[in-house]
């Protein structure tokens, strides 16, 4: 199974999987490759350079790429087939819109995916975002795109309004044990 977070930027997607990983203990993360640099502490990608990037690109192995607040991001044909060939296991990832569209309809009929969506109000988001250390334009720049990913939210099984952490992670908690 793999369960899909989407959100706009500090929807708290992150932190939610850090959380349910606690909770968890048999979820597993579902990485993608990207070019952004590596927050502290943070471990979600498989992290690579523009040129090993474009190389991957190149030799054909990304089911999918995405521009995104100026880098790239990717899903790994080996991790889709990956998540196949283990149907028993919990795999979680938080993913742009475009990429979670593309991904559920390759999935159908091969893998169970529930998609979940965060969101939050922006002057929420915003705070979250200055509190990480965004630049206030930077923070502005990201939360433009929220328009656009919130348009989606219809195409999601559950769309979440993240304001409690202790509550969402509940919520998502029980949608994940309820479909196994």
């Amino acid at each position: 199974m793999l369960v899909f977070l989407s959100g706009i930027s500090a929807s708290g997607k992150g932190t939610v999987i850090a959380e349910l990983a606690k909770q968890l203990p048999n979820l597993q993360f579902f990485k993608s490759a990207t070019t952004r640099p590596r927050r502290e502490n943070e471990d979600a990608y498989i992290y690579l350079t523009q040129e090993e990037f474009d190389q991957k690109v190149q030799n054909d192995e990304f089911f999918e790429t995405e521009p995104v607040h100026g880098f790239y991001y990717g899903v790994l044909n080996q991790s889709l087939d990956m998540i196949i060939a283990q149907p028993d296991k919990i795999f979680i990832k938080d993913i742009d819109v475009h990429g979670m569209e593309r991904i559920v309809k390759f999935l159908k009929g091969k893998a169970k995916v529930i998609t979940i969506f965060l969101d939050a109000p922006d002057n929420v988001l915003y705070d979250r975002l200055i509190k990480r250390g965004e630049s206030p334009e930077r923070a502005t720049i990201r939360l433009q795109r929220g328009q656009l990913e919130r348009s989606y939210k219809d195409k999601y099984n559950h769309v979440i309004e993240n304001i409690d952490l202790d509550k969402t992670v509940n919520l998502i908690k029980e949608i994940i044990l309820k479909s196994m």
